[in-house]
């Protein structure tokens, strides 16, 4: 046995294990496709993420969110559902036959979902979801509001918009001062109510804040301009025609407290008036008993008087052009001589529709009043999602912005660092994940090999002894394999060259009994019946079933060693065989199990290796150097 015949063989068997690989590749991709188990993984892995482990007992709660999650436009824009007639078709096919495709398996409206999704996206969407940004935002606006009454102290607005100031006994217990006005009145007793100057002021201050509220300006811009006006107040008190001791004192302690308050850069008014929450109070803002997410709660609630009516009015206006449009439908149904329907709900309308009605009902409001209910209804969204919130998921909130509180320089950048501990959170949980659908995809290949290995009778014992017996069937297969192009195995159309070649090699193999198939000849080896010579010798007729039919009854005859072929059918007579040959079919079952391992494998290794041997094979053996020959004396 020389190398170049093993080589050979070892090309044969390899090349052989590549076809049937990339057939049990073929069968697994379509498996993965039509029962979405890469979707259906990442949905689980998102609930094991947020539940902090299997079968807790918060395990519905958890499925809720994160199928609110999968409701969220940026999850919905990752979601690449199949166009085309034939796609969906198979699609809604698919979703009668497999419960887990159906409508509702991923979010509200869709049996579909993604096969991966982005850190930034999920951490994107589960902050949004939780209203985390939306309530930092509004702690935000009203710790500006807060930060302005501390300035200029509590005002009200007059029926005319002019901001008004009125006297102390007409504030309440909740009633703010100002440090200006305790500043002047420790001065000089002076109270500015009329003083014209300090009006502008607060009409500046409450117009700055509305702008803030209004998302108009970021809260630098804010801080810089109620700085710029606090400026502008102290240059109007410093008038140069008087010279009053009590003023120039009311100046100077002016810019004292200015320089205290907002510093050199406004570096202050952010830090000491904690304008902007810390990661500590972003993770308490979603438990609903921490004092910080009541702080943000309560500009809600005050708007809630206001936003009831409107609120009231929009679905008024809803419910009148629901009406209209179910009417419209029921006369085109009469025109039709089709049965009249149930009248339709806002919810029974397309998404298109639901938004002109939308957009109808929003477009009577006025700017204020429109504010008023965009703010109330994104409160009620949040107090929703809040209540139905699980602790696990507060638990991992609070212990991320511990985690991310360690690593923020600036506090402007404080939700953005969650957001990225929570992205690297999600990433590191899905790579385990990911391991995780490897192994079971491990596991499905190899069922699927040893599936396919049964399937088409693909016993390596027996293909091993064709290939080391039969010469012109290993040269052959040997020779089709060198037909690759090996150098490149990242290339698109190896699939095609592997197909055009399979059905090459079947159309030369069609007269040879290829070791692969539940052939009587094949079985007449793997069981070792043979006793003549002419056992292995194709059976002369015309007929293709009857010279099949030969075939079959001449393994009975060498198997059983009887002359006489049983009156049975096929199957019958292999399990006959099988009672008689139980060692033969061990070996058989042994041989299945080698090659559904070696399927398994997948055909890159395969290919790769036979690239390998290939490269070899063609080097050939280095030629024997000649001695050198020294020229006569």
């Amino acid at each position: 046995m020389n190398l170049p015949f093993v080589l050979d063989v070892a090309i044969g068997l390899i090349f052989t294990y590549l076809i049937l690989s990339l057939l049990a590749s073929e069968l697994q991709e379509l498996l993965a496709t039509v029962l979405q188990w890469r979707a259906k993984h990442l949905k689980d892995s998102i609930e094991i993420l947020l539940a902090g482990g299997v079968g807790t007992k918060e395990e519905q709660r958890v499925k809720d969110l994160v199928s609110r999650l999968y409701d969220d436009p940026l999850l919905k824009n990752v979601n690449q559902e199949a166009k085309g007639v034939i796609p969906r078709g198979f699609r809604k096919i698919t979703k009668v036959i497999f419960p887990g495709n159906r409508k509702g398996a991923f979010g509200t409206d869709h049996g579909t979902g993604p096969s991966y999704i982005s850190p930034e996206t999920f951490a994107t969407s589960l902050l949004e979801r939780l209203g985390v940004s939306k309530l930092a935002d509004k702690l935000s606006e009203v710790r500006v509001e807060k930060f302005a009454s501390r300035i200029v102290g509590t005002y009200r607005l007059s029926d005319q918009g002019q901001v008004e100031v009125p006297a102390d006994e007409e504030f309440k217990d909740d009633w703010e001062k100002g440090s200006i006005r305790v500043i002047a009145e420790k001065t000089f007793k002076q109270n500015l109510n009329q003083d014209q100057n300090f009006n502008l002021l607060v009409e500046d201050y409450d117009q700055i804040v509305r702008s803030f509220q209004a998302k108009q300006i970021a809260l630098n811009t804010a801080i810089e301009r109620l700085g710029e006006e606090l400026d502008t107040y102290i240059a109007a008190c410093e008038n140069p025609q008087f010279q009053d001791t009590d003023l120039s004192l009311f100046v100077r302690r002016l810019r004292s407290f200015k320089n205290s308050t907002f510093g050199e850069n406004n570096e202050r008014a952010i830090t000491s008036g904690s304008l902007q929450p810390s990661l500590s109070e972003i993770a308490e803002l979603v438990n609903q008993g921490s004092s910080i997410h009541k702080e943000a709660v309560a500009a809600y609630e005050r708007i809630s008087v206001q936003a009831e009516p409107i609120d009231a009015k929009v679905k008024e206006t809803i419910a009148a052009d629901v009406a209209t449009y179910s009417a419209e439908s029921d006369a085109k149904l009469a025109e039709s001589n089709k049965p009249a329907q149930a009248p339709l709900t806002f919810e029974d309308l397309e998404r298109s529709q639901q938004q002109v009605i939308l957009s109808n009902a929003l477009g009577q409001l006025t700017p204020e009043e429109r504010q008023l209910y965009e703010d109330y209804q994104t409160y009620q969204q949040i107090k929703e999602g809040l209540d139905k919130l699980p602790d696990s998921v507060k638990e991992s909130i609070g212990i991320l912005a511990r985690r991310a509180q360690t690593r923020v320089r600036k506090t402007e950048n404080d939700l953005n660092q969650l957001r990225e501990e929570v992205a690297i959170w999600f990433d590191r949980s899905m790579e385990r994940a990911s391991g995780v659908y490897k192994r079971n995809a491990k596991g499905v290949a190899l069922l699927i090999g040893l599936s396919i290995a049964a399937t088409t009778n693909s016993d390596t014992f027996h293909i091993f002894n064709r290939l080391s017996s039969d010469d012109s069937l290993r040269r052959l297969i040997t020779d089709r394999a060198s037909q690759l192009d090996l150098s490149a195995p990242n290339n698109p159309r190896l699939d095609v060259q592997l197909e055009q070649l399979k059905n090459q090699t079947d159309a030369v193999l069609r007269d040879i009994a290829f070791p692969i198939s539940w052939s009587p000849i094949n079985l007449n080896r793997q069981l070792g019946c043979q006793t003549s010579a002419t056992a292995d010798e194709p059976a002369r007729s015309s007929d293709e079933a009857t010279q099949l039919k030969q075939q079959w009854d001449n393994l009975y005859k060498s198997c059983l060693s009887t002359n006489q072929a049983a009156a049975v059918p096929i199957p019958f007579q292999v399990m006959q065989i099988a009672l008689v040959k139980p060692l033969g079919f061990l070996r058989m079952m042994c041989g299945w199990a080698l090659s559904g391992i070696a399927i398994a494998m997948g055909a890159p290794f395969w290919f790769d290796l036979l690239g390998k041997l290939v490269n070899v094979r063609n080097s050939g053996s280095k030629p024997k150097s000649t001695p050198d020959q020294s020229p006569p004396t």
